[in-house]
């Protein structure tokens, strides 16, 4: 009787180690704590993806190697929906039925967040989204954010150039296929023309446009003191190099949206980056604790400096982690989900080195940077 007892208890051991790998589920991590990233690894918007997914990983392993959350390793699932909207749902789907994820970290656009929040709603799973724009929100109690509203940022950017700068004169040149980007050049426009501040003129471009020469000329007939830019950077950098080829003096100060702040837009402007204002998450050299330990991880892991997309990846990172170890020992989607709605003072690599929400309206604060001898260089 021992001996077949002992044998039926080796058959349902079997069969658990045979559903957990059925479930695509190692039987050694039965017990971990699994997220799921999707990111645009690949495509349009891989310059940010990528680099969310390697900041969200480094943050993973150290927590990892302390011992985990309550005793639990935290694995993560990588997604690549290559900036495409109905891979995303697919994979949104998946990760709340396939890889029984308790969180999903991701996407990464603005756009491919709101395309997928109807599934994570209705499946009532909590997703932490990169998306800027407070539209989020709308779509149910189950997304939540990382970033605080573009009505945040605009106004401290218009604010420093009216307090501290001549520039009383502005064009702006802004993507209109982008919800957030077209959110950062209203919300910047309404606080600068309400400080005193005149537009001259609001100039829309797709994000695929690259002949800017025409627009330079229109630009340069205005005498302005500033053009401002709402694209991401290597599009921006584009633009800023044609404005200065077309003979745009000096004087005038290109002004960037939070999607500028990137080293590509340094790197592909050279030169005529120099003087550029952009408003901005994160600056390398903060002399934070935190910031510290993670500029030296990065460049310890990937042999490169961290740019505004890689403390953003990590401050996403560290609130996940924080919302599932307040969520307890036994953490369910629900749990998580409230346990975010608690969170305060969490520590962050960005803006001011404190995230806080307030009914899913996070506040991080921002900087503004100036671009002198090729560098990004903070000013307040």
């Amino acid at each position: 009787m021992q001996r077949i007892s002992h044998s039926f208890r080796q058959l349902a051991a079997a069969a658990a180690v045979a559903a957990l790998a059925a479930a695509g589920v190692p039987a050694a991590q039965a017990e971990d704590i699994t997220l799921v990233s999707i990111q645009s690894m690949t495509g349009p918007a891989a310059f940010a993806g990528a680099v969310f997914q390697k900041s969200i990983q480094l943050a993973v392993d150290e927590v990892n190697a302390k011992g985990g959350i309550h005793g639990n390793k935290v694995r993560v699932i990588e997604r690549d929906n290559a900036g495409d909207k109905g891979q995303a749902i697919n994979l949104a789907s998946q990760a709340i039925d396939r890889d029984r994820a308790l969180m999903v970290l991701g996407p990464s656009l603005s756009a491919d967040s709101l395309a997928v929040a109807p599934v994570f709603n209705e499946k009532r799973t909590p997703f932490l989204t990169f998306a800027s724009s407070d539209a989020i929100l709308k779509s149910g109690p189950w997304a939540l954010k990382l970033r605080q509203g573009s009505d945040v940022d605009g106004p401290i950017l218009a604010r420093y150039l009216l307090e501290k700068t001549p520039i009383r004169k502005a064009a702006l040149i802004f993507d209109r296929t982008n919800e957030s980007l077209i959110e950062y050049k209203n919300f910047f426009r309404d606080a600068f023309k309400a400080g005193g501040g005149t537009v001259a003129t609001e100039e829309a471009i797709v994000s695929n446009d690259s002949n800017f020469l025409p627009l330079a000329t229109k630009l340069k007939s205005l005498d302005v003191d500033a053009v401002y830019v709402s694209s991401y950077a290597e599009q921006a950098a584009n633009i800023t190099s044609q404005l200065r080829k077309a003979g745009l003096p000096e004087k005038v100060r290109i002004v960037g949206s939070l999607a500028v702040a990137s080293p590509k837009f340094i790197a592909n402007a050279g030169k005529d980056a120099e003087g550029a204002i952009v408003i901005s998450d994160y600056a390398i050299g903060i002399d934070r604790p935190l910031n510290k330990s993670f500029d030296a991880a990065y460049q310890a892991r990937y042999q490169a400096e961290p740019d505004g997309f890689a403390a953003i990846g990590y401050s996403l990172a560290q609130v996940a982690l924080a919302s599932i170890k307040e969520a307890g020992p036994n953490p369910t989607r629900e749990k998580v989900r409230d346990a975010y709605l608690r969170l305060k003072n969490v520590p962050v690599v960005v803006g001011s080195g404190v995230w806080n929400q307030k009914d899913r309206r996070p506040h991080i604060g921002a900087l503004v940077l100036v671009v002198k001898d090729g560098k990004f260089s903070i000013t307040q």
